[in-house]
């Protein structure tokens, strides 16, 4: 906590802020100060409960002391009765016990000792008025300064803060502009509904200073209890339950969310605690130096556990999901799942309070101006920082070209010169993804809606993995070390030996995770001495501990996973990085798989007794990858109106018992993963060979079954029942989708040849034709869309939408295009998976486990119409289906795609939840009202537990389920986490896929003195700065204009037009910006590294073989006064056709290659200035470069200069 220092155990009147009527002035040392206006009530009250227990180890450590003296000295008397003194009457929220406490006589000389975090029993007390704690400590006669206390910012009650949130909103909406940013408030004694009471305290306290208290720690040591005084919640263990989920669904024993407690070994801690089994280093930096002078505390100590509740029901605080800007790392945002209809904006990693990307955590609600006053106020003294340095400076407003000062470039126009740092984070956070992540720009007339600063993380993920480098320096440390070599060159002929240093620092490849400190006995052996051979080698590193007093978190490294210019080790790093370990399976596991039955072994009548037959019937087994199959489908007529659709799903669960060996590890791995590279299933081979849907094997199942009525396509009769099939075919995606066309219908040569081939049948056909218009007529039914005329098209497949809900499988190299199979089985996959859901939510309600998606924040939405009528296209956002029906009406395919890309960062992920969680049961973009996952058990484990539930219904709970609300709770939470990080890998590996190979592909064009040209359809237009879209790869990705050879850029804010006014004559493909030149930044060492990296990589060239990038060279001669318009649209490329296309075009292709590339290129000149044209949905050339031979490879990209 800011200005709370643990260790001073000073004199209780000294604590106190000055009564006004007080004579003379205070003087007061603050030990670390935060700007004016930060403090809140609840910070203050965390001030008063830390210091509590400052006393009473304070009291702890003179007990001891003195029982120390009596034993060596028998003969002195026992000191006199302690007096009594009284610390809260109410506790810190009203809530607890009164904590009585024994105030201390003179206290002992000789202070910096640590304290223990446990108290004297058996001690009472008596009542005070409340007092003030002020935001420091008092200082000594030595120490001086003025009256330095902190002002405490407004907190915010969850209905003020909503009706503030509105109050700006309508300013905004009536065309307010700006709001001016509201005065400080002067915060008076009285309390509102947004704030509390401060604690008495007491007359006396120790004025032994400087003792170090253990920050809410506790594991391993008992406590003595007693209602009359104030508790801790119970600590967990490595294994136990925490008090908020009080569960223990975690491997071998269910999966958990940690809560923010301390963990002994491998849990999370906040605060800091002794380990007793630790080895010399450890020990060192968890005791921070013993004798020394104790630390400051710089962050707030967490709110204890039980009290979160209370604050919560009573509207003072509110929970939500941390996500940190990738961008600045000093932004974050929580989102509040519907509570509020915007995200809560956390300034500052004192706000952030310790906690990380993806925690659930407790929030404080704010006012807003003030926080947005003090980031101003922080930025703006940033900048003159960067300007007294000589950093180049973006808050120089000129419209000179080309000026230059001391102070390094000017501001060109609209054209930004970003830092150097921030151009160096933007090249990593922008080019190691496929998509940008973007968060709301703020300003002052676009601030936050609602701010906050965290006060508790509630639940995190435990045993989280991160993987990065290890450094011997801190990275800023290390710069200013290069930099002053440089400086003092090779004169300092002293060089003293500096002492082993007690820890080593690990850089996360995750820009929004913070260094970690690691002890230097967990680093290799040789690492201090030989550091800098260890720069490219990859690690993996967990938190473990993250004290107050640290403005980093401490870890222990996990293991070193290898070179990172490794192919295999890059993936290595993907899969930790989102916490996927080694692909092998524990001998426990691997024992309980349950022997195979020989092909065409009879079922049992034990096994099939209350199973439906279907074994008779033409089922039709189909398999992303052509291996596993869980899934098949039987066809049928009824009639001359009625068709039956039969949809049968491996019955997992009755191979896999509950709580078994394997079904413990299934549940640990949550979700299988698909990369480009390799997958990890979730069960073992040996279980998917003999269990999985194979011709001619008669398996288990659960069984959906539509009866469906042959004119209207809708569903007269659904029939949902365990039961057993005979698989009569299995097929591959790959196969089936030979079948059609690239407009979705029928390729009747193909068809030919894949019947005279063998590889499928007549029957198969018909039944994947069949399966497609049924596929059709349930997407119109959902989006109640059936009279929609789309000249006799198929509704087009939002394949990036699509995967708010589930990756794509089989994994695409586009994420924007998926195989037409695979929207076909989707489609009939939504249709079953709602009908089991309804089946789950009538019969087991509160406890039925779902899968939702929330509604996008209205703010983002309002943001994205207004985008939409810049561009003038026409989006009703009244509802999901209408919203999507506007999409489905663009033609463009490339034109939709780049508005689904704008789309998607409007929403969230969809998330599993349990009923009783949640008021929404409805799925936003699939636009259905309950919806759950049930047709992929080998791949999902939600799958298993919605099986699990399913059958308990089916068999009118004749099979048991006795699963508690909370054990099921911390079951979705663990499978929504699982579900993320293999999404986040799949992408990952696609970027990694795609970096490789447009490095290797480079290397041979720039052979040809070319590079790698693609069309790009601008999506977003900035002041120096636009995003594109490129549909041949797939990719989005942004333009910065102070990567070109510009002489200035403008911008036309109401026409969304950014005019670029290049040089003459320079060619964008050889600019390298001016402090790049000196050796300031990446650009110096970007072919080099490219090129030793691709120079290992023989592999590649058989990647780009199966890569489609028929690239365009750069133009020979300046093209003007071209006017555009948009393309016409064209299906993209997919990834696996025209092998060594890439070389289909070189260097002097002539004037026809020139005009393509330009065609759309809007150029002018105008009083001697070359002027570039750059508006929304305009198609400019793009050309693609890769950087390897970093810990993640970036895809960076520049548009050619058409005066070059």
């Amino acid at each position: 906590m800011s200005g709370n220092n643990n260790g001073n155990q000073a004199n209780g009147n000294q604590n106190l802020l000055p009564n006004p009527s007080s004579r003379g002035p205070r003087n007061l040392h603050i030990a670390h100060r935060r700007s004016p206006s930060e403090l809140t009530p609840l910070m203050v009250e965390q001030i008063a409960l830390q210091q509590q227990i400052d006393i009473l180890q304070a009291q702890q450590q003179q007990i001891l002391a003195q029982q120390q003296q009596f034993i060596h000295q028998p003969n002195l008397m026992p000191p006199p009765p302690m007096q009594q003194s009284y610390v809260t009457a109410t506790g810190p929220f009203g809530q607890f016990g009164v904590q009585p406490v024994h105030q201390m006589g003179p206290p002992q000389a000789g202070g910096h000792r640590r304290a223990q975090s446990s108290s004297h029993p058996n001690q009472h007390q008596q009542q005070q008025p409340p007092q003030h704690y002020a935001a420091g400590h008092q200082s000594t006669p030595s120490q001086s300064g003025g009256d330095r206390g902190h002002n405490r910012r407004q907190s915010l009650g969850l209905p003020e803060a909503i009706r503030a949130a509105a109050i700006e909103q309508q300013k905004r909406q009536g065309g307010a502009g700006a709001v001016p940013a509201s005065p400080q408030r002067n915060q008076s004694t009285g309390s509102n509904s947004g704030s509390f009471k401060f604690p008495p305290t007491s007359d006396e306290s120790p004025t032994k200073s400087h003792q170090r208290s253990r920050s809410m720690a506790f594991g391993q040591q008992k406590r003595t209890q007693s209602p009359s005084r104030f508790q801790f919640p119970a600590g967990a263990g490595g294994h136990g339950s925490s008090p908020s989920t009080g569960g223990n669904f975690h491997p071998g024993h269910g999966h958990s969310r940690s809560n923010s407690r301390n963990f002994d070994q491998g849990g999370f801690v906040p605060g800091h605690r002794h380990r007793g089994s630790s080895v010399s280093s450890m020990h060192a930096f968890n005791s921070y130096g013993g004798g020394q002078q104790q630390r400051k505390s710089l962050f707030a100590p967490y709110l204890p556990q039980a009290s979160l509740g209370q604050l919560m029901d009573q509207g003072r605080l509110v929970s939500g999901v941390l996500r940190v800007n990738k961008k600045n790392r000093s932004d974050a945002y929580v989102s509040t799942d519907g509570i509020l209809d915007a995200d809560i904006f956390i300034c500052g990693s004192k706000d952030r309070n310790r906690a990380l990307e993806g925690d659930l955590v407790a929030v404080e609600l704010l006012n807003v101006d003030q926080v947005w006053d003090s980031k101003r106020e922080k930025e703006e003294k940033k900048k003159r920082k960067d300007q007294t340095a000589g950093d180049i400076s973006d808050t120089v407003e000129t419209t000179s070209s080309g000026n230059a000062s001391s102070g390094g470039l000017q501001r060109r126009g609209s054209l930004k010169q970003r830092p150097q740092q921030k151009r160096n984070d933007d090249v990593e956070v922008e080019g190691q993804s496929l998509l940008l992540s973007e968060e709301e720009e703020l300003t002052d007339a676009a601030k936050p809606l609602y701010a906050g600063h965290i006060v508790a993380v509630i639940e995190r993920v435990p045993g989280q993995l991160f993987s990065g480098t290890l450094g011997l320096l801190r990275p800023s440390s290390q710069a200013t070390k290069d930099r002053q070599e440089r400086e003092g060159g090779h004169n300092n002929n002293q060089h003293q030996e500096p002492p082993r240093p007690k820890i080593v620092w690990f850089k996360p490849t995750d820009k929004r995770v913070p260094l970690i400190a690691i002890p230097t006995e967990q680093a290799p052996k040789d690492f201090v001495e030989n550091h800098e051979s260890y720069a490219n080698t990859l690690f993996a590193a967990s938190i473990k501990r993250w004290p107050i007093t640290s403005l980093h978190p401490f870890g222990t490294l996990v293991e070193e996973i290898g070179d990172a210019n490794d192919d295999e080790i890059q993936i290595e790093a993907i899969l930790r990085d989102n916490n996927f370990t080694a692909d092998v399976f524990p001998d426990s596991a691997l024992r309980a798989v349950p022997e195979e039955t020989p092909a065409g072994t009879a079922l049992t009548e034990e096994e099939t007794a209350g199973r439906r037959d279907f074994t008779e019937e033409y089922t039709l087994g189909l398999s992303p990858n052509g291996i596993l199959a869980d899934q098949a489908f039987h066809i049928k007529k009824l009639g001359d109106d009625k068709i039956e659709l039969g949809v049968h799903v491996l019955d997992v669960t009755h191979y896999v018992q509950s709580n078994s060996a394997l079904d413990r590890e299934a549940k640990k791995r949550g979700s299988s993963c698909f990369l480009v590279q390799r997958d990890l299933n979730m069960f073992p081979d040996s279980f998917n060979s003999n269990f999985a849907l194979t011709p001619g094997n008669n398996r288990l199942t659960i069984s959906v079954v539509f009866e469906i009525d042959a004119t209207t396509f809708d569903v007269s009769d659904t029939w949902i029942g365990t039961s057993y099939i005979n698989t009569k075919q299995k097929l591959d995606y790959a196969t089936v989708e030979r079948i059609f066309d690239d407009k979705g219908g029928d390729d009747k040569a193909q068809i030919q040849a894949i019947l005279a081939e063998g590889l499928l049948s007549q029957t198969d056909i018909d039944y994947v034709k069949t399966l497609r218009l049924l596929s059709m007529e349930f997407k119109r039914d959902r989006f109640n869309c059936k009279n929609l005329n789309l000249g006799g098209k198929d509704l087009p497949a939002l394949s990036l939408l699509n995967q708010i809900d589930d990756e794509n499988l089989p994994i695409s190299t586009d994420i924007y295009q998926a195989l037409q199979i695979s929207h076909i089985v989707d489609e009939v996959n939504i249709k079953v998976n709602c009908a089991v859901a309804q089946k789950l939510y009538a019969s087991l309600g509160p406890k039925a486990f779902l899968r939702r998606h929330s509604y996008p924040l209205l703010q983002k939405m309002e943001s994205f119409t207004q985008k939409m009528n810049n561009l003038g296209v026409h989006i009703d956002t009244s509802s999901s289906g209408a919203l999507q029906k506007c999409l489905f009406q663009i033609e463009s395919d490339d034109v939709r795609r780049g508005l689904e890309t704008l789309l998607l960062k409007c929403m969230n992920r969809a998330k599993y939840y349990v009923a009783d969680k949640s008021d929404e049961l409805a799925h936003y973009f699939l636009n259905v009202p309950v919806y759950t996952h049930f047709n992929a058990p080998l791949r999902r484990y939600a799958d298993l537990i919605v099986h699990r539930q399913l059958k308990a219904v089916l068999s009118n709970f004749a099979v048991p389920y006795d699963e508690s609300l909370e054990l099921l709770n911390n079951a979705a939470d663990y499978c929504n986490f699982k579900k993320d990080s293999a999404h986040n890998a799949q992408e990952q590996s696609v970027h990694l896929f795609l970096s490789q190979a447009i490095a290797a592909l480079s290397q041979k064009k720039q052979a040809r003195n070319g590079d790698i040209i693609k069309e790009g359809l601008v999506i977003q237009v900035y002041e120096s700065a636009f995003d594109v879209y490129i549909p041949d790869i797939g990719i989005e990705k942004r333009v910065h204009g102070d990567q070109l050879p510009l002489k200035k850029a403008e911008f036309i804010k109401k026409d969304r037009l950014l005019e670029l006014y290049w040089e003459q004559g320079k060619s964008s493909a050889e600019f390298v910006p001016e402090n790049e030149r000196k050796g300031k930044g990446r650009g110096g060492d970007k072919d080099k590294d490219t090129n030793n990296a691709s120079n290992n990589k023989e592999s590649l060239a058989d990647q780009v073989k199966n890569l489609s990038l028929d690239s365009k060279s750069l133009p020979s001669s300046p093209k003007q006064s071209l006017t555009g318009g948009l393309l016409t649209p064209h299906r993209a490329i997919s990834m696996n056709k025209l092998e060594n296309e890439y070389c289909a075009r070189s260097d002097g292709d002539g004037s026809n290659s020139d005009d393509e590339l330009l065609r759309d290129v809007v150029t002018r000149e105008e009083n001697g200035y070359f002027i570039q044209e750059i508006r929304e949905l305009q198609r400019v050339p793009i050309m693609l470069r890769a950087e390897l031979g970093k810990t993640l490879p970036c895809l960076t990209v520049r548009t050619i200069n058409p005066f070059a």
